[in-house]
């Protein structure tokens, strides 16, 4: 683990502000848990390379994708942490292997105060995210399961037919229970969309299945 960040970092191409802050650069490992709802808050966190999942696990142990962060960007539940709320409003997971670069609450607090970039930043990270989840809204109140599920297949096989992701993952991704997702997966199966098979779902009408989305 690296103390300061590096003149080769990708990062100052996006956020040459970082460059007056004392920086951690880490490197971890897809699954591992970066922050939880409930805990506090005690380090910002910027993405190099890597996804890290935003999401909100209800009590019954259900869980709904909120949003995701990849290169150049940060959460803005934990800069919201920092500046207001003592505790995190949701859960963070890295979902594929990821090179973070950190710096502690009170050092973010004093970037933001003295660098008009920062708040640039921070500001348009607030209006994308806010977009985001305004999105989901949306798409959990007024689409049908069914149809999120078909979107969400075929914008996954874009560039590949097979999509290893488990009836469980889906269902984390879209905010249902795993038994409506395999319900509505062996129908899709049944209708010539997909093949299934364990661990995964092999597309085999991409088109149908973004008709299906769009009825």
């Amino acid at each position: 683990m690296n103390t300061h960040l590096p003149s080769t970092s990708h990062l100052l191409d996006f956020l040459p502000f970082l460059r007056s802050s004392p920086v951690t650069v880490s490197e971890v490992k897809a699954g591992t848990s970066i922050f939880t709802e409930g805990s506090g808050c005690g380090k910002i966190g910027f993405v190099e390379q890597g996804v890290v999942r935003i999401f909100k696990l209800s009590e019954t142990g259900r869980e709904i994708t909120l949003y995701r962060i990849g290169k150049g960007e940060s959460c803005i539940l934990s800069m919201s942490c920092a500046l207001s709320h003592p505790i995190h409003q949701a859960n963070a997971v890295v979902e594929e292997d990821a090179t973070l670069l950190t710096l502690t609450t009170e050092d973010f607090q004093r970037l933001v105060e003295r660098s008009h970039e920062a708040r640039n930043y921070l500001f348009s990270q607030f209006a994308s995210r806010l977009t985001d989840v305004m999105l989901l809204i949306e798409e959990v109140v007024f689409r049908r399961m069914d149809e999120r599920l078909a979107e969400r297949l075929a914008a996954m096989s874009q560039h590949t037919p097979l999509i290893e992701k488990t009836h469980e993952e889906f269902a984390a991704e879209l905010g249902t229970a795993r038994e409506v997702v395999s319900r509505t997966l062996k129908e899709f199966e049944r209708a010539g969309f997909v093949q299934l098979s364990r661990g995964a779902v092999g597309v085999i009408d991409r088109k149908g299945l973004l008709h299906f989305s769009k009825r």
